[in-house]
């Protein structure tokens, strides 16, 4: 079920050179929500009043916002600073209330019959794969993380008790891309009782997909699309996938943005 409701800020803190972490009281949410599903945030309200029409607010629309924790009754996001809307939601204080509509998309699907996840992060892509890591701790499985970035710079890995690192540039970890790192992950792995979950930029999502289906591994991936209204009416975050064998196309938003890796058209 998705809610529309005003959420109060009970912390909005910066966490790294890159990162923000923000928590929110939105106990309807934090309910229903599932790892891998995101919330659409209202920066600032448009205003009314009896004599004036209505002043639209900038940014105009919501930015869709990865849910980086779940924890009744509140959620987290964690963002970074990329343009006018989030340099204004950095800002916004402890107290304050923000508007927001969720849990949005479907989220990564952990009905299948597995005993390992492999979770796979490029970036700002470890931000679903923190509440997915609570999920399956909690369900028992074996979890193998594996979080790539340019730089050490540009980790964030203090959710994460035990992570294999890689950075372009050597920095921390092995020198080299995050699906170096999953290639040799997957040479021990039990292939059958595996599934690898992955979130990241669309180049690293495609290597990770080829090699799951090189080594036979069940694969889910999380899009990143720009999204304009985040429930699936103004079709700006399509992508194209296979349907019998014919070439279709699904909406990032109502369809995903989790979806099996073998199903996208890279």
């Amino acid at each position: 079920m998705i809610n529309l409701l005003n959420a109060k800020i009970i912390f909005n803190k910066k966490v790294s050179k890159e990162y923000y972490n923000l928590r929110l009281l939105a106990e309807p949410i934090s309910v229903g929500a599932q790892p891998g599903q995101f919330i659409n945030i209202k920066i600032n309200p448009n205003e009314m009043s009896s004599n004036k029409p209505i002043s639209f607010s900038i940014p105009f629309l919501r930015r869709p916002m990865s849910i980086y924790k779940i924890d009744p009754p509140f959620i987290e996001v964690l963002y970074k600073v990329k343009g006018q809307g989030t340099e204004i939601l950095s800002k916004k204080e402890k107290g304050e209330v923000l508007n927001i509509m969720g849990p949005l998309g479907n989220g990564f699907n952990l009905n299948e019959d597995f005993k390992v996840g492999v979770l796979v992060g490029g970036g700002y892509g470890i931000s679903p794969l923190v509440a997915l890591n609570q999920k399956l701790q909690s369900l028992k499985k074996k979890v193998v993380v594996i979080i790539g970035a340019k730089t050490k710079d540009l980790l964030y890995i203090k959710d994460f008790k035990k992570v294999k690192i890689s950075t372009e540039d050597g920095s921390l970890g092995a020198k080299g891309v995050v699906t170096d790192l999953l290639n040799k992950v997957c040479k021990v792995l039990n292939k059958k009782e595996s599934i690898i979950f992955a979130c990241g930029p669309r180049e690293m999502l495609k290597r990770v997909s080829l090699i799951a289906q090189k080594n036979k591994i069940r694969c889910q991936v999380s899009i990143e699309e720009l999204m304009g209204c985040g429930i699936g009416v103004c079709l700006s975050c399509v992508c194209a996938v296979k349907s019998k064998g014919k070439m279709d196309y699904k909406r990032v938003c109502v369809d995903g943005p989790v979806f099996n890796a073998g199903e996208i058209i890279w």
